[in-house]
This record gives structure tokens, C-alpha cells and sequence, in this order.
């Protein structure tokens, strides 16, 4: 659940709040550290203004490059966090730039959390910090998006860390990740000219840094090992043909055995009540190669469950249904690899 936007609107707002928050002192902070809580409720308190100069606030929320909240990972004193850091990695930096007509350049960076998965806390700091004139948006496939001005603007997800994360992959050799030390500047920046007087005025936000473009996950079948397999496909599609419109698929009992019997033989991975299956494709393809392999029954009947063939009545309803086989056998022979989107 996302709460209130917080009524920072401007580099002034932030100004003020900074200066009329009063740091947090008790027995986990000192008044060195100079915790100035952002949002109206001092106990969410890793939700912070940072101060790095006259003309540059940060605002952070306990994540990367945070000098205050720094992990420790596995009980090793945490690396001190430097402003550049703090400058990069904050979800939120607020500058100004005096220009000669004596108005503004006022600028906001966004950044998205870092790892490719989901951030909820990130999501609702962004929706409730940043300004009223922007929005912070959601989207499908686990993308998420930043509305300003007339337009809307892909926020992608980073891979930089900070000093005290990366001491820790190095330190401890962490396979597997895909993080970086270096500023992958994954961010949008959005300007506005802006006038201070007796009247506060401001021009639209614009993009002033490059846009980026989501990447949809993409899919290969291998065709190598597809061309080997086609005459065993073309044969089990035709006794499919044959055996599948008269397979009880409507009786769950017999689904489920059918299942079991899968599961039991190691062909597929799941529980029997679960929609989803997940397939052995190397086990699959000894199934399809073998006419007379005992669970080619059971396999057909998880194609048929996905399929239509028993209410197929024209040649175009039986064109769909050969290509809905087509990619069944493609997804459970295990030929299919899929290079994920962000």
C-alpha cells in the first residue's frame, strides 16, 4: 500500500525541510551522523535528507550508497559510504544551477533499486517522495515507469552497489551475480527552469537525460536438435491426431494420476494439483522417441489439456491447434531458451 505524496515539490522543499528537521540523536545514532528524517513520520527514519552541498540534496531510503543505514554483511564492520556514493546511488538527488538571467535550473535524478527483481519498498518511496507534478507508475512484466511533463519514461533497474556491497562480493568471491562498482548511470534526470521571488514559477519537467527503452524477453528454439526430433514429433502429432480427442481430460482423477505418474518418473516437476508444469526435456524427448514408451499416454494428456483439438472443427481451428502443438513440444522437449527482458 503506497501513502501520502510527502510535499517535496521542489529543491526548496527539500531546502526546508532539511533545515527544520530537527536530527535524530538516541543511543543507535549520534549527532555526528546528522539523521534528518524526510517524510512527516520521524520513526520511518531511513527515510533521510542527505546534505552534500549548498546546491545538492539526496534523499534516501536505507538502500545502496545510504551513509547512515550500511549493512553489514556477515558481521564485517561496513565500509564507510562515500557522498559520491550517496550522490549516485540515492533513489532521489535534488540540484540547482544559478544561471545569468538569475532563474534556476532545477534538477531531479531518479533512480531505480539495484538487482533484477522486485523492490516494493523502492516503489513506494519513489510514489510517495517524488513531487506532486510527477507520478510514479507500475507497469506490466515487472517494468516500472516515471510520469512527467507529457510524457512517460522507462525507469530501468541498476547493477551498481556500493563500496560496502562490493568489498563483500569480492571479498567473499559471490558467483552469480551480475552487480558492478562503477555508476551504470541506469537513472533519469528531469529539469525545469525555475524563478524564486515574489512569485514561485517554474517551466514543465523535461527529460535531460537519455532514455531508455525496455527490452522484451526473447526466445530461440534450437533448431538443431529440432530437425533431429521432427520425425519423432510428426509421429506422436499423428497418433495425437488419433488418442487424444478420446483421453478423459474433464476427470480430474485421471488427470491427476496421469500426473503422478509424470512426476513419479522425474519427466515433470510440480505437484499434481498445480496448473503450471514444468518439464525434463531431456526426459520428454526419450517419451516422444520411444512409440511405445508407457507414459506417452500420460504426456499427450498434458498436451490436450492445453489444447483445443477436441473442439476443432475447421481448417483453421486445426491449423491452431498443430501450432499449439508446436509450441507445447518446443516448451517440454526443453528446445526452447529464453533470454529474459529488463
Amino acid at each position: 500500500m503506497y501513502g501520502y505524496k510527502q510535499g517535496l515539490d521542489s529543491f526548496w522543499h527539500v531546502q526546508h525541510r532539511y533545515d527544520n528537521t530537527k536530527p535524530m540523536v538516541s543511543k543507535y545514532h549520534t549527532k555526528e551522523q546528522n539523521l534528518r528524517p524526510a517524510g512527516r513520520n520521524r520513526s520511518r527514519k531511513w527515510e533521510h535528507i542527505r546534505k552534500l552541498s549548498e546546491t545538492c540534496y539526496a534523499i534516501c531510503d536505507g538502500g545502496y550508497g545510504d551513509p547512515v543505514f550500511i549493512s553489514r554483511y556477515r558481521g564485517a564492520a561496513p565500509t564507510e559510504v562515500s557522498a559520491e556514493d550517496t550522490y549516485n546511488l540515492s533513489p532521489i538527488v535534488w540540484e540547482i544551477m544559478e544561471q545569468p538571467d538569475g532563474s534556476y535550473l532545477e534538477t531531479i535524478k531518479i533512480r531505480n533499486d539495484t538487482g533484477d527483481y522486485a523492490h516494493t519498498s523502492r516503489y513506494s518511496f519513489l510514489y510517495e517522495f517524488l513531487p506532486d507534478n510527477m507520478s510514479f507508475i507500475v507497469g506490466q512484466n515487472g517494468r516500472q515507469y516515471v510520469g512527467a511533463g507529457v510524457g512517460v519514461y522507462y525507469l530501468p533497474k541498476s547493477k551498481s552497489v556500493d563500496a560496502s556491497q562490493w568489498e563483500h562480493i569480492v571479498k567473499h568471491n559471490v558467483s552469480g551475480t551480475n552487480f558492478q562498482r562503477e555508476d551504470d548511470q541506469k537513472y533519469l534526470r528531469f529539469g525545469r527552469t525555475t524563478r524564486v521571488g515574489s512569485e514561485f514559477t517554474t517551466t514543465k519537467w523535461e527529460l535531460i537525460s537519455p532514455e531508455f527503452q525496455p527490452v522484451n524477453p526473447k526466445s530461440k528454439v534450437d533448431k538443431v536438435r529440432k530437425k533431429e526430433l521432427k520425425p519423432h514429433l510428426d509421429v506422436f502429432w499423428e497418433w495425437a491426431c488419433a488418442v487424444g480427442p478420446m483421453l478423459p481430460i474433464e476427470d480430474w482423477e485421471y488427470v491427476r494420476n496421469a500426473k503422478n505418474a509424470l512426476r513419479e518418473a522425474g519427466v515433470t516437476y510440480g505437484y499434481s494439483y498445480s496448473r503450471n508444469i514444468t518439464y525434463n526435456g531431456d526426459k520428454v524427448q526419450s517419451v516422444i522417441a520411444d512409440d511405445s514408451h508407457e507414459l506417452r499416454l500420460p504426456l499427450l494428456a498434458m498436451f490436450m489439456l492445453r489444447s483445443d483439438m477436441k473442439h476443432a472443427n475447421t481448417s483453421e481451428d486445426a491449423k491452431k491447434v498443430r501450432a499449439r502443438f508446436n509450441q507445447w513440444a518446443n516448451r517440454a522437449c526443453g528446445l526452447v531458451t529464453i533470454t529474459k527482458g529488463k
